[in-house]
Order: C-alpha cells, then sequence, then structure tokens
C-alpha cells in the first residue's frame, strides 16, 4: 500500500531523477543529436522499471513516488513525442493517426480522474505496465528500422489501457494507487475487497 509518508529512498529519487532529465531529452532532441537522445531515453524507460520493482521489492512503496512516478511517465511520453515530431518527422507523419488516437485515448481517463479524484490516475495497472514494457522496443524498432507495424500494435493496445483506467476511475469510491485491474477495482466498490487487501493483491502480483 503506498504510504502517504514522504520519504527520502532509492525508489524515489529515481523518479525524481527521471523528471529532472526530462529538460536534457528535450534539448538533446532540438539540437538533433540523434545518439545522445536515444541513449538518454533509453536510460529513462528502463529507470521506469527500476524504481516500480525498488519500490515494491523494498518496501518503499509511497504516495510521494507513486505521484513522482506519474508525472516522470507524463514527463518521459511527451518527450518521446516531441523526438519523434523534430528528429523522425517521417515517421510522427506517417503515425500522426495512430499517436492522435493514443493520446485522445490518454486524455480522456486524465480528465477524468482529475475532475473526480484531482489527482491523476496512478493505477499502475497490469496492462499499463505491459504497454510501458512494449513502447520502448517499438518505439526504437520504428525509428532505427524505420518499422512501424510493432508501434502501432503497442499504440492500438493502448486503447483497451484508457478504457480500463476510465472504468476504474468511474467505480472506485475514492482515489486509490496501485490498482491491477478494473476488476479490483470492482471488489472496493462492492465493499467484497478492503483496500489492505486490494493493496497486497497488488504487491504480490505485480509485474517488474
Amino acid at each position: 500500500m503506498a504510504t502517504r509518508n514522504l520519504v527520502l529512498n532509492l525508489p524515489n529519487v529515481i523518479s525524481a531523477l527521471r523528471v529532472a532529465l526530462m529538460p536534457v531529452l528535450v534539448l538533446l532532441a532540438l539540437e538533433q543529436k540523434v545518439i545522445p537522445f536515444l541513449g538518454v531515453l533509453a536510460f529513462l524507460l528502463f529507470s521506469d522499471c527500476l524504481d516500480g520493482y525498488l519500490a515494491r521489492r523494498l518496501g518503499q512503496v509511497t504516495e510521494l513516488g507513486t505521484r513522482l512516478d506519474s508525472w516522470a511517465d507524463l514527463s518521459t511520453y511527451a518527450a518521446m513525442l516531441m523526438g519523434l515530431k523534430v528528429l523522425w518527422p517521417e515517421v510522427f507523419v506517417r503515425e500522426a493517426g495512430y499517436l492522435v488516437a493514443a493520446f485522445s485515448a490518454w486524455l480522456v481517463p486524465l480528465l477524468v480522474c482529475l475532475a473526480r479524484f484531482r489527482c491523476l490516475p496512478s493505477y499502475h495497472t497490469w496492462s499499463a505496465k505491459l504497454v510501458a514494457i512494449l513502447l520502448a522496443p517499438a518505439y526504437f524498432v520504428a525509428v532505427i528500422w524505420d518499422s512501424s507495424l510493432f508501434l502501432r500494435g503497442v499504440l492500438l493496445f493502448y486503447l483497451w489501457v484508457a478504457f480500463e483506467q476510465l472504468v476504474i476511475t468511474c467505480i472506485l469510491p475514492h482515489w486509490q494507487s496501485n490498482v491491477a485491474g478494473f476488476w479490483r477495482a470492482a471488489a472496493v466498490a462492492r465493499g467484497s475487497q478492503p483496500l489492505e487487501e486490494l493493496a497486497a493483491g497488488q504487491s504480490e502480483g505485480s509485474s517488474p
């Protein structure tokens, strides 16, 4: 379960570093430095998996870390999109329809969650984690080998991720981080599964 104490721990430091490196990533893209851009991006995407794993492994899941991770994810994906537009404009134009669909799908549950709970979703569902894992290789394959099929599949799968987040926001009685899927949110809404059990189940079954 995400605790409310603002703990200075290794996972939170990694998440904060991810946010701090965003200006560097943007600057590299604007200066057309392709190799350094991809190197920093690879580090950010790897650390995205690392901070969550360490937080669960070390028992250091905090509310601060959950929110930092969401902001880091948001800024990383925005930088990836900007980098695609600046460094690989032909890929950006070719995949514009898929990118618009995925962005629209991301925006709707975000706005609904902000309106209802005044915060980012931060659910970290299993499907969202799968997309986060697949997006990195899909992006690199698209920009290095100019093959977009993998990226299109990931972006289309994100439509389900966004729909699931929307359902979770609508049925949860109040905001809760680290919800494995809509079925756990439904259990909480029915009152058949306390929040403590929800968090325990997420911790035990979470992916790296």
